[in-house]
This record gives C-alpha cells, structure tokens and sequence, in this order.
C-alpha cells in the first residue's frame, strides 16, 4: 500500500469546545444587583458557562436566598456567608444538569466512528491566560483566571484572588507544582471556583454519531451527523458501531461559533444506552434503525455514497482549508460499503498516528479498482472493527465479507494514476453479508513433536 499522508484532519481551526469556563471570571467590580464582586464574580462566570445572562443569574440567587435561606434582603448580609450560598447555587444546578455547559438532553441514533485524533480542549485557553498574564500579572490573579505558584520555606504557597494559601506540597521532590505551567519565569495554573489548582490539560477525542434530539429525530426525522466530544476518563470510550442507542449530551449554544455548531459535549459520567426504544417510535420503523437502512437510505441523509462513485464524491464534496499561507483540499466524510478483498487485523507501527500504529484493509471497486482504506489505532483502541454485529451475535469475520466503512476520502496517485482512498473512523459487518474468520487452533511449537 502507497505512504499515507499525514494530514490533519482538523486543521487550525481554534477549538472552543472544551466548555469547563476556567478563565471566565473577568467581573470583580460591584453590580447595580448591590452584591459583592466575589459573590458577582462566581455568578456571572457561571452565567457565562451555561449560556445565560448575568441578569437571569443573579435574580435566581437573590431568589434563591429568600426562599431556601429566609433572607429577604441578601445585599445586608455577610460577604462570606453570600459566597457560599453563591456556591450552593452553582454546584446545585451543576449537579442538576450534570455539569454546567447546558442542560443534558438526549440524542438517538447510532455512532459511525471516532476520530484518529485527539486534542488538548484546554490547550487554547492556556495559551491565552499566558499571554494575558504576561501583560497584566496582578489583574491575572485578580480576576480569578490563574493562581501564581511561589516558594516559601520549602513549600509550594498558592496566590489566587482570595489570597495566598500554604499547599503543603514540598518544593523538594516536586519541582513542578500540582497543575503547573510556566507563564514566563513563573509557575502559574488554572483555578477552580473554590481558587484550587486546576488540571492545565484535558483531552478529547470526537466521536462521529448520526441522528439527532429524540423528539426531533422521532417526530420530524431529522438526522445530522454529530461530533460528540469524549474528554478524560471517556477518552478510549468503548463503543457498538452502528448501534442504536440513547446518550445524554450537551447540545450547542445558539449563536456559537460556527466550526463547532455540530459539537455535542459530555460529561465525566456519560453513559450509552444501547437500544431502539425510542420515545414516540413506531415498532414498525425500528428496523430501519439497523446500520444496512439507517447508513445508507437517501429518506435520512446524504452521507451514503457508493464506492464506485467516491472520487466523483470528492471533487463534488471537497473542501478547503488554508495551513502557513497554502491553501488545501480535503475531502467529505462519507458512509460506503465494499467487499474485502484484503486486511490486515495485527497493528503495525506508523509514526504518523496518534496512537503509534494502524490497521488496513482493502475493498474492491469495479470503476476504481482496490480502495485502500486506512484503520487509525484509536478505532481499534475504541471500536471493534474487525468484529461482525454487537454482543453475544459477535463473531470475527475474514476476507470477501462485505463492511459498510464510515471515513474520510482522500486521493492518491501511483504510477500516473489517481484514484480514491479512505481514511475509516468506523466499520460496521453485517452478520448477513460477512463470513466467519477461521481462529483457535494449537500455535506451539510443541504441535511439531
């Protein structure tokens, strides 16, 4: 098979997907409501990372003191006694809505695949608290955006905007302190809203799932394809393939910024519900949910072309982006499905994916010939692409099966010819056009005496 190219499947295009609202406490003044600014503060952060208005906040706490506190003029009452009940607003409704960024709602349908890539999320928001602090240091720490580390009798002491505290971390030992970073000569980190050292990474990986809101998808049969972002423990998310299922997600904000309008975020609990009970759906309609009709149907969308049509699929499709200056092709993503003719199901190292191997399998084409499709690591790492189905139905198939693929195309040209290929995010074998792979056996040595 021909040098895959390592090319990016994203770009540089800024990621503003991570959705934890680190670095958002920019109001430290009083407000006309008459609190205090560390009580506005937490609330307007909050009221940005969940997609409010300062003023919709603020009047829920006010509220929130009268009838859970009994205090009907909270402006009278103690700054510190007001923090905390601050506090007991943000992480009840963090806790109601499973995180912060939204309110959880469900998604139905099934996922294609995952991407080879991973990404720091907080990467971008490090970058810019540096730059910030390298202008204004002490506004930085005022602002609630980063703690300064500093050494003080052999321990680490933490400067937030409530103060400096004793870490009880030694400097011997841990010349990095918990979290730290380097903004210039000085260690620095992010915070929490209780002012703690916060994680300065946080990686994701997305996931590509075709449906939609239950009620939409139901009702009005609206499906998209989705990014739905699996950040930290949820990293190496094991997932069915084609699959129907039910997930509780963040949706996108209204009048977000546009690369990431198809962005589902998660929290640390997410789960998947594998089934095809989906509110409102007819029992008749279910089997359609199945990959060989929701995959491919032009009624649901337009993702499916045909492998004897990818390269009309890529001039027609195509995009562009432009890296240092140049401008660049890449092509759509798209659902097809071919017959094996060859695969290789072990690993082989490649120094151009993120995990440090890949897979890769062959189709045929009788307009283009073999389409050599590319198998990431992650998808290995996070899918089951060499197995036939789901659950107790699962069996590993061999070559001459037929797969339905879900990937990007990209071209390639040997010998003066160009002709398609894909990178593949996800596979999916249909136990009824798939046949068994032969496995077991003795592999010893001790078989030959």
């Amino acid at each position: 098979m021909s040098t895959w190219d390592n090319q990016d499947e994203y770009g540089d295009i800024e990621d503003e997907s991570s959705g934890n609202g680190f670095g958002s406490m920019t109001d430290t003044t009083n407000s006309s409501s008459g609190l205090p600014s560390s009580v506005t503060s937490r609330l307007h952060a909050y009221a940005k990372r969940i997609g409010q208005s300062n003023e919709v906040v603020v009047n829920s706490f006010i509220e929130l003191c009268k009838t859970q506190h009994n205090s009907l003029d909270p402006m009278a009452e103690d700054e510190d006694l007001l923090v905390d009940w601050a506090e007991s607003l943000v992480v009840e409704t963090r806790r109601q809505s499973g995180g912060g960024n939204g309110n959880l709602q469900t998604w139905v349908g099934s996922f294609l695949g995952v991407a080879d890539k991973k990404r720091d999320r907080l990467a971008n928001i490090v970058r810019a608290n540096i730059k910030r602090y390298k202008e204004d240091p002490a506004g930085c720490i005022s602002d609630g955006r980063l703690g300064l580390y500093e050494k003080e009798d052999g321990v680490w002491t933490l400067t937030t905007k409530d103060g400096t505290a004793n870490t009880g971390v030694a400097v011997e030992g841990n010349p990095v302190p918990p979290h730290g970073f380097k903004a210039g000569n000085d260690w620095v980190c992010l915070t929490t809203y209780n002012n703690e050292a916060s994680p300065e990474k946080n990686m994701g990986r997305y996931a590509y799932f075709l449906g939609g809101e239950e009620k939409d998808f139901v009702n009005n049969g609206n499906v998209s394809l989705w990014r739905i972002d699996l950040k930290g423990d949820n990293l190496y998310k094991s997932l069915d393939i084609g699959r129907p299922c039910k997930v509780q997600v963040v949706p996108p904000k209204e009048g977000g910024n546009e690369n990431f309008k198809d962005v589902l975020n998660t929290y640390s609990e997410f789960t998947i519900n594998y089934t095809d009970e989906f509110q409102g759906l007819d029992a008749n309609l279910k089997p359609f949910l199945q990959p060989p009709k929701f995959w491919t149907m032009e009624d649901f969308h337009d993702f499916y072309v045909s492998i004897d049509s990818l390269e009309q699929a890529y001039e027609s499709r195509k995009q562009f982006m432009t890296i240092g200056g140049d401008k660049r092709a890449y092509g759509p993503l798209v659902i097809t499905k071919g017959t094996i003719t060859r695969m290789s199901t072990e690993p082989r190292e490649s120094e151009y994916d993120d995990e440090g191997h890949n897979y890769n399998m062959t189709l045929s084409s009788s307009i283009a010939g073999d389409i050599d499709c590319w198998i990431p690591g992650a998808v290995g790492k996070c899918t089951q692409p060499f197995t036939s189905h789901w659950g107790e139905e699962a069996f590993p198939y061999a070559e001459r099966s037929t797969v339905f693929v879900f990937g990007r195309i990209g071209m390639k040209t040997r010998d003066g010819l160009t002709t398609p290929k894909l990178t593949v995010f996800g596979v999916y074998a249909d136990p009824r056009r798939a046949r068994r792979r032969m496995t077991g056996g003795d592999t010893g040595v001790n078989q030959f005496e």
